[in-house]
């Protein structure tokens, strides 16, 4: 099957993006930071030290699909949550296991998968067909993720902007899997572009691999 990484930061789109493929292409769509945010998510109503690696570990093996389907996973505190979970590596090894496992599992009907993420292309899929690096700058990512939570009922995040920009620090130097672009990923930066523009751009990717590699698929038939 052909596999689509899509990594970059909060607020970029590249959730919206990979529906988006996931829709007109006929992929599977897993969005792997539902399963940090689980996890995390967990932690926070067992109320969990993140410090207590053994205890996070046990909890990242029980973790099922039926866990990812929480509403409550879209809020503030748990992404940030995950985000500190994150930088421990042996749970980042955990949970990429989890995520290969989700992948290696999708059947016919679907043509593909499409994983959006954080390190997508350069930790848990480095041969992915195609790698794809969506970011967008902090102030409009920022207002994008503040208008999601008016949207979602939840109340305005004043420190938005602020909350961004730390996460963006921990998550591009942390020591295993920092947040940046793959070498052979196409950066796209959504901060200037509508939705259907930058919905245009992934759309032209995915088509120009597939038209090139179309001898190679009718071979393999």
């Amino acid at each position: 099957m052909l596999i689509v990484a899509v990594d970059g930061p909060a607020g970029a789109g590249k959730g919206t993006l990979s529906h988006a493929l996931a829709h007109y292409f006929s992929f599977k769509h897993i969005d792997t930071g539902l399963i940090y945010r689980a996890l995390a998510n967990k932690a926070l109503i067992e109320k969990i030290e993140f410090s207590h690696i053994d205890a996070l570990i046990q909890m990242a093996r029980s973790l099922t699909v039926h866990d990812l389907l929480n509403p409550l996973l879209r809020n503030e505190e748990v992404g940030n949550a995950a985000s500190k979970i994150a930088i421990i590596p042996i749970i980042r090894e955990q949970l990429n296991q989890h995520i290969r496992r989700f992948c290696f599992d999708v059947k016919p009907p679907y043509k593909g998968v499409v994983l959006d993420g954080r390190d997508i292309g350069t930790v848990v899929f480095t041969d992915a067909h195609i790698k794809i690096f969506v970011t967008a700058n902090s102030d409009v990512r920022a207002q994008r993720r503040s208008a999601e939570a008016i949207a979602s009922g939840q109340p305005a995040i004043t420190d938005m902007l602020a909350q961004i920009r730390e996460r963006d620090q921990r998550d591009q130097t942390r020591t295993v899997a920092p947040l940046i672009p793959a070498k052979d990923a196409i950066v796209i930066d959504t901060s200037t572009l509508t939705i259907d523009e930058a919905r245009q751009q992934v759309f032209d990717i995915v088509s120009a691999y597939q038209h090139k590699h179309k001898h190679l698929q009718l071979e393999a038939v």
